[in-house]
C-alpha cells in the first residue's frame, strides 16, 4: 500500500534539494500551494496528470516518486509509474494488455487506483481478461469503479454459489436497478432469498418492503421478515400490526418484531389484546417495549376489575414501584392469590409485603 506520509515527505526533500518553496513548486505545476501542502503532510497525492511532470521537473521517474526514492530492488511494486503514465496519455488498453499479459500485476492497479478517475479505470477493467479478475482485486477496486461496471459484474457473478462475496461486497456502490433485479430474483425463485439478508444493509426502503409484502402474500418464508426487521419501513410494520389485528397474520409472529415496532404499534397491540382481538400471550411477550403509559392503563385495569389480577403478573418487573403501589392497594383481598403475592414479592418493599402476607392470611381465617 502507499503510503502517503512517505511520499510527502519525499516531495518535501526533493523541493528543498531544488531550493524551491511550495508557492514556488505549485506556479510550476500549476497547482494550488495547498495542494502542494497536502501532498507533503501526506494528506493527499498530486492526481494521475501532475505526477508525471512532478517527476520530470525533478529529474526523477514516477515509480521514484510513487516508491519515495526507495531503490528498484527493495520496492514492492515495480510497474507503479507505467500505469501512471500510460493511463495519463490515454492508453488504457496498454495496461490492459500489460496486465492480461502478466506483466504488470493487478494489485499494482489498485495500488493506483485512488487517484485515478473513475471513467479511466472503468476503460482499463473493461478490457481485462476474466481470468485476472480475482475477487479480492473487484472488491478492493468497486469504490473507485463506475457503476456500470459495478452492475455488470454483478450480473456476471449472481448466480454463482462460489462468487456470491463478490456481490455482498459490492452491494455498496452498486445501483438501484441492479438491487431491484435482485429482489425480483428471489421472488421469482431464481436466486435464493438468504442471499438478500446479505445485503439487507444496502436495500433500499422499498425494495425491502416489497420482500415483506411478498411473505404477506405467502411466497416467502416469514423468517425473511425477522432477518429484514431492522430495515422494515414504518408504515410496512403498521400493515403487518394491522394484518395481525385483523386476524390475517398470527399475533406470535409480531412478537419476534418487538425491538423494532414503535410505541405506538405495541401500545395498539396491547389494546388490543385487552379487547380479546389477540392473545394475552402477545401482551407477555412485548412487556420490554410497553410504553410507561400503558403499564399504568392495565394496572387501572387490574384494580377496577376488568383485567385479571394474574395476568399482571408477567408485567411486574417493568411495572415500576408506583404501579405496583397501585396494584397493591387496589386489588381486593378476595383476588389475592399466594401465586400472586409470589410473583410480586420480588418488587416490593418489606413493609407492604408484610401487609399483604397479613391481608392473605385474614383471607385464609
Amino acid at each position: 500500500m502507499l503510503d502517503l506520509r512517505k511520499i510527502g515527505a519525499y516531495i518535501s526533500k526533493l523541493r528543498k534539494d531544488r531550493d524551491l518553496t511550495q508557492l514556488e513548486l505549485a506556479d510550476q505545476l500549476n497547482v494550488s500551494h495547498q495542494a502542494v501542502s497536502k501532498w507533503e503532510r501526506g494528506d493527499s497525492l498530486p492526481d494521475i496528470g501532475t505526477l508525471p511532470q512532478l517527476a520530470r521537473l525533478f529529474g526523477k521517474t514516477v515509480d521514484d516518486i510513487l516508491n519515495a526514492g526507495d531503490h528498484t530492488e527493495v520496492r514492492e511494486h515495480q510497474h507503479l509509474g507505467t500505469i501512471v503514465e500510460e493511463i495519463a496519455e490515454n492508453k488504457p488498453e496498454q495496461v490492459a494488455e500489460r496486465v492480461n499479459a502478466g506483466e504488470m500485476e493487478l494489485e499494482e492497479l489498485v495500488e493506483v487506483a485512488p487517484f485515478v478517475k473513475a471513467s479511466a479505470l472503468q476503460k482499463v477493467t473493461e478490457r481485462l481478461d476474466c481470468s485476472v479478475l480475482k475477487l479480492d482485486v473487484i472488491l478492493s477496486l468497486a469504490p473507485f469503479l463506475g457503476t456500470d461496471t459495478l452492475d455488470e459484474l454483478v450480473r456476471q457473478v449472481e448466480g454463482s454459489e462460489i462468487l456470491w462475496d463478490a456481490v455482498t461486497g459490492l452491494a455498496p456502490f452498486v445501483s438501484s436497478d441492479t438491487l431491484n433485479r435482485l429482489v425480483d430474483k428471489s421472488i421469482d425463485g431464481s436466486l435464493e432469498v438468504h442471499r438478500l439478508v446479505e445485503i439487507a444493509p444496502f436495500l433500499g426502503r422499498e425494495q425491502v418492503d416489497r420482500l415483506v409484502q411478498h411473505v404477506e402474500e405467502g411466497g416467502l418464508s416469514w423468517h425473511l421478515v425477522q432477518e429484514l426487521a431492522p430495515f422494515i419501513s414504518k408504515e410496512t410494520l403498521n400493515r403487518l400490526v394491522d394484518r395481525v389485528v385483523d386476524g390475517t397474520i398470527d399475533a406470535n409472529r409480531i412478537v419476534s418484531l418487538a425491538p423494532f415496532l414503535g410505541r405506538e404499534q405495541v401500545d395498539r397491540l396491547i389494546l388490543e389484546a385487552e379487547e380479546g382481538s389477540v392473545s394475552w400471550n402477545v401482551v407477555n411477550e412485548l412487556a420490554p417495549f410497553i410504553s410507561r403509559e400503558t403499564l399504568g392503563r392495565l394496572a387501572d385495569r387490574v384494580v377496577d376489575g376488568t383485567i385479571d389480577a394474574n395476568r399482571i403478573i408477567s408485567l411486574a418487573p417493568f411495572l415500576g414501584r408506583e404501579n405496583l403501589e397501585k396494584l397493591i392497594a387496589g386489588v381486593e383481598v378476595e383476588h389475592l392469590s399466594p401465586d400472586l403475592l409470589a410473583s410480586l414479592a420480588p418488587f416490593i418493599d418489606q413493609g407492604t409485603l408484610s401487609k399483604m402476607v397479613t391481608n392473605l392470611l385474614n383471607k385464609v381465617k
